[in-house]
């Protein structure tokens, strides 16, 4: 499976994110692993995806050309460029909230994980 895995930029719970990958990864095979770059979460989520041999999309958020609107016109390019399979959303803010929401909108599976153990 195709899995863009997204966070809110203050998100910063690797066993979490570990967590979940791992529990998905034990039901659905993770061919790809799409992310955003997370400076908190992108070298977990990278190094779990070389440890199980998914191929790793990464796509970095533009800051100096795109200023404050960087990361939401990233996740959109990411979502249709990347073609998911499945979006699995960490906690996050308003972007994240917006990236589940055209994912539902286009027809992509969504799941949601919080914080709350």
């Amino acid at each position: 499976m195709r899995i863009l895995i997204c966070a809110g930029r203050h998100c910063t719970d690797i066993h979490l994110c570990r967590r979940v990958l791992e529990a998905f990864q034990r039901m659905h095979e993770v061919r790809v692993l799409i992310h955003g770059g997370s400076q908190f979460l992108g070298a977990e989520i990278e190094d779990w995806a070389r440890e199980v041999g998914a191929d790793i999309v990464r796509y970095p958020p533009n800051w100096q050309l795109h200023g404050k609107h960087a990361e939401r016109l990233r996740n959109a390019f990411m979502l249709k460029d990347s073609r998911p399979d499945l979006v699995i959303a960490l906690p996050g803010g308003e972007d994240t909230e917006e990236l589940l929401a055209r994912a539902k909108a286009q027809g992509i599976q969504t799941l949601s994980v919080t914080d709350r153990q």
